[in-house]
């Protein structure tokens, strides 16, 4: 049963209208005035308005803009006569629902109020389906905002020793990201530098980041060898998400100041790079072991190597974002290029180095960089 509200100054026409709509159950107030809508329109809502168009004082466009100003979801019938059809065009393009000619054919007639009750339905359903898409939306926001915080949080600070610098960039694709990065100095003579990517982007991969750091963490703090590292966090992300998918890959490296080594161990992780200053000459430290959560091992699997550093030396640690960025013809910067950048700056100070490798690359890619990005340059003194 709909509330209708039926306008019209041919009391004959009102009351015709009245009974039909009444036998169909619905409940009717009749009016003989167009000027009277306004008042009864602050008294009741209807789900329907049924006016002429043509009336002595206020007519049913004016009817028509007076019920769309009180709620856009009532739907108005317009009825008219022959010779005012573009008249009754016109109303529609005010957002009337139909117009219906004199002589009215009553089986018409309740066809048409029938697909206006319906569409007011299907409107009101709408709104009410966009408000609560409107409102999930508005908690995703707020969560990813705090999501964002909290990886923020986990970015490490740089880190400023008189033998060494190192500095850090992280530039998540959407806010959130699966890279991960510890600076780590034991208050000695080591520094840890690990550096994590998830496979995959966004929430599921930040939530993974977010598992796995304290465990990386600890793991560094307690001084374990990077071999040793990837060995424990490999079996763990392998019985906590086994059967998921869920792999990362990852880099770590102890740099000993005294000793002037710097022992690594990777898993499945795009070369990290050391520049010799005494040669000038670049290196690629490539990752000996499989990707992290593919498959248990023994921890005898896991091996790691040394390179020996000098004064100056410096140690370039990334994410494969920055080498899969593409040129406007879709060609990848390539690790070559990605050196490129870095050697055309090598003499500056670490940050400045990270600020021009950032600025290379934005410069070589016009579209958005299709993953997270992460950066750690070591650069002894």
């Amino acid at each position: 049963m709909a509330k209708i509200l039926v306008v019209d100054d041919e009391k004959s026409i009102t009351y015709l209208l009245s009974e039909v709509l009444r036998k169909d159950q619905h409940q009717v107030t009749a009016l003989s005035d167009g000027k009277l809508v306004k008042e009864e329109l602050l008294k009741n809502d209807y789900d329907l308005v049924v006016s002429d168009l043509h009336m002595r004082e206020v007519g049913g466009i004016e009817v028509l803009k007076t019920v769309k100003d009180r709620d856009e979801n009532t739907e108005v019938l317009i009825l008219t006569g022959h010779g005012t059809i573009s008249t009754a065009v016109e109303a529609m393009k005010l957002s009337a629902f139909e117009f219906l000619t004199k002589p009215i054919d009553m089986d018409e007639f309740r066809v048409k109020v029938q697909k206006a009750l319906e569409r007011r339905n299907f409107k009101i359903q709408i709104a009410k389906q966009e408000r609560k898409i409107q409102s999930q939306q508005e908690m995703i926001r707020k969560d990813l905002e705090l999501a964002e915080q909290v990886q923020r949080s986990l970015v490490p600070e740089q880190l400023s020793l008189p033998e060494l610098d190192v500095c850090v960039k992280h530039m998540p694709m959407i806010g959130v990201g699966g890279d991960f990065a510890d600076i780590y100095f034991d208050g000695e003579e080591s520094v840890y530098l690990t550096l994590v990517d998830v496979t995959g982007h966004g929430i599921t991969a930040a939530l993974l980041v977010n598992r796995v750091c304290s465990e990386i963490k600890n793991l560094v703090r307690e001084k374990n060898d990077p071999a040793k590292v990837l060995y424990t966090v490999n079996n763990f992300i392998f019985d906590s998400f086994e059967g998921m998918a869920m792999f990362l890959t990852m880099f770590c490296g102890v740099l000993n100041l005294r000793k002037k080594t710097f022992v690594y161990a990777g898993s499945a992780h795009p070369a990290v790079i050391l520049w010799r200053s005494r040669e000038n000459k670049f290196l690629k430290l490539e990752s000996q072991n499989i990707i992290i959560g593919y498959e248990k091992r023994e921890q005898s699997r896991f091996i790691q190597d040394v390179a020996m550093l000098g004064a100056e030396d410096k140690i370039l640690m990334y994410t494969d974002g920055i080498i899969e960025a593409e040129d406007a013809a879709g060609k990848q910067l390539g690790i070559n290029g990605f050196i490129n950048f870095f050697k055309s700056s090598i003499y500056l100070s670490a940050s400045e180095i990270l600020e021009t490798i950032l600025n290379g690359i934005y410069e070589f890619s016009p579209n958005p960089i299709k993953d997270d990005v992460y950066l750690i340059l070591a650069g002894l003194k």
